[in-house]
């Protein structure tokens, strides 16, 4: 099992990227490349793949490290997407079938990328559009472990078209700290609360949290038109009883990230924050770090994880635009 540190972690010369930017200058470039995905019955999980594989094919310099999900094998797009990758010579490893976690897997593949390539520079880029929580907030960390000052982790994000439909809710039980630590004598606590496309599981975390001070946040613009509309009208009483509301582009993950940032530590003058991140998974990550790269006591965030039923069913999501990203560096 992967023992993940979160201390001392920093986002070195972090920059965003759209992945036709990073496209057009990869191919003049020497450097070993690791590029992790994973098969999913979301369409959109081998989008990223379908436009990188054309330019950066499998060779000595280009490896592919696609991760297959142990349930829904044969649900929605998953067949579809397994074929893809096998008609380009790539294989689809589910992890618990050789006995390992996944993200040890993507530890020790790392490893040996980075041992083979001697004095070369190692680019390592993670797909993280249909990965679960659990991966891709660990991941940063995890890489971070393996690679070196003169190697660059990139995180790479499809937007997605999620369809009209009920939602897994949240209870008390859901929440878990995921990265910080509380204060022992906080002034006042603010929860910082992001929100999403879904409402129900928003009210939800609202009434389990019942905040006396309460920030808000938002992805604007959103991946549809009426995104940002749509948040507004289904979080309307949540945000009427808000100290303070913001709206961060998720596109520009550097920026999006520092916006966060730049919140917390003003509240964080009159005591605990509590991060509680919902909604597009750039913002759950960039939430998700926070906490660890400021290392001081009274910054937490808190996982909610979703409550599966019986009735629950995998959603599909169809990619909605072009990917975008962001990279960063380990110190010296």
């Amino acid at each position: 099992m992967t023992i993940i540190s979160k201390r001392s972690f920093s986002l070195g010369q972090i920059t965003s990227w759209t992945h036709q930017e990073w496209l057009e200058q990869s191919e003049s470039s020497e450097k070993n490349r690791l590029m992790i995905g994973v098969s999913g019955y979301e369409s959109r999980s081998s989008d990223w793949m379908r436009k990188t594989l054309p330019v950066l094919t499998p060779s000595k310099n280009n490896t592919y490290l696609i991760l297959g999900f142990n349930d829904y094998q044969q649900d929605l797009n998953r067949p579809r997407n397994d074929e893809f990758y096998s008609e380009k010579g790539l294989s689809v490893l589910v992890s618990k079938d050789k006995g390992k976690e996944d993200l040890d897997v993507v530890k020790e593949s790392i490893i040996a990328c980075v041992a083979m390539s001697g004095e070369t520079p190692v680019e390592v880029h993670v797909d993280y559009s249909s990965m679960p929580r659990s991966w891709y907030c660990n991941l940063p960390f995890v890489l971070s472990e393996a690679v070196r000052p003169r190697d660059k982790l990139f995180f790479w994000y499809t937007p997605g078209s999620y369809p009209e439909t009920e939602y897994p809710t949240a209870g008390v039980k859901d929440f878990s700290v995921f990265s910080g630590r509380p204060s022992l004598n906080p002034g006042i606590r603010t929860h910082c609360l992001g929100l999403g496309f879904d409402r129900i599981r928003s009210h939800a975390i609202w009434s389990v949290l019942d905040p006396t001070n309460l920030v808000c946040f938002f992805a604007s613009p959103g991946t549809r038109s009426d995104y940002v509309d749509r948040v507004k009208r289904d979080n309307e009483d949540i945000l009427s009883g808000a100290n303070h509301v913001f709206a961060v582009d998720m596109r520009d993950f550097a920026h999006a990230y520092s916006r966060i940032a730049g919140v917390v530590r003003e509240f964080h003058r009159l005591g605990d924050v509590i991060l509680v991140p919902d909604g597009p998974k750039p913002l759950i990550l960039a939430s998700s770090l926070v906490p660890v790269v400021f290392g001081q006591p009274g910054i937490v965030c808190f996982h909610v994880s979703r409550r599966q039923n019986q009735q629950s069913e995998p959603v599909n999501v169809e990619p909605s635009g072009p990917a975008y990203g962001f990279s960063f560096s380990v110190p010296e």
